[in-house]
């Protein structure tokens, strides 16, 4: 069964894509980290300390994230971390939107 997240009274500002992205890198953790990393996005982690130089929004607005998923979960969630160690800026994404991707 697909899921959405429902806002309340929401403007379509809060619902409605907009931002553009690439996907720079994909950190496939373990499923017990992962679910812990969903658990306390805002912690400092190490994979995204180690990623910081990919993650940044170019001139025409395009954020460049990493995503962070596991081999058992149907989405990952991008992050852009705007040069800190957690997950300052992050979207859910299905892996089936992305149709599909590899590292890099």
């Amino acid at each position: 069964m697909k899921k959405v997240l429902f806002e309340r009274k929401a403007f379509k500002e809060q619902i409605l894509p907009r931002d553009e992205f690439v996907i720079e890198k994909v950190i496939e953790l373990e499923n017990e980290a992962f679910k812990h990393f969903l658990d306390d996005m805002l912690a400092d982690y190490k994979f995204i300390e180690e990623n910081r130089s990919l993650m940044f929004i170019d001139k025409e607005g395009v954020f460049h994230a990493i995503l962070v998923t596991s081999k058992v979960a149907d989405f990952g969630i991008l992050v852009q971390s705007e040069g800190y160690s957690y997950a300052r800026y992050s979207a859910y994404i299905s892996k089936s939107d992305l149709g599909g991707f590899t590292n890099g």
